[in-house]
């Protein structure tokens, strides 16, 4: 029934971007029923960048979705930009000087250092 899809003060009159978020949140188990809300438990973060990037495309606006998942509109907004610049959620590969040992040398370090504890 109509009541029955409000979230958080949120009505779905047949929106198609409101009907995939509660799809998506009730098949994923990360939405526990109170008295007439729902609440969001904690879930993973790439999850719920992919779930932000998802319910964005089906049209849904950065206020209505900080509404239903009760984050704020500029973490929102920095995952959508995110997206649309990247085309994935997924965080870049952080810069800095590269490795110059191996595993194996590494590890071989280690050993040593931890058999001469001693001294």
């Amino acid at each position: 029934s109509y009541d029955l899809l409000v979230l958080q003060g949120l009505r779905c009159e047949g929106g198609a971007g409101v009907l995939n978020l509660v799809l998506l949140l009730s098949l994923s188990h990360i939405l526990v029923t109170g008295s007439s809300t729902w609440h969001l438990m904690a879930m993973n973060s790439e999850d719920l960048k992919k779930q932000i990037a998802d319910v964005h495309k089906d049209g849904l606006g950065c206020k209505k979705i900080s509404k239903t998942l009760t984050l704020s509109c500029s973490t929102l907004a920095k995952t959508i930009q995110q997206f649309n610049r990247t085309g994935s959620t997924q965080n870049r590969p952080c810069h800095g000087r590269p490795k110059k040992l191996s595993a194996r040398a590494q590890h071989h370090i280690q050993r040593l250092a931890l058999g001469n504890r001693c001294m």
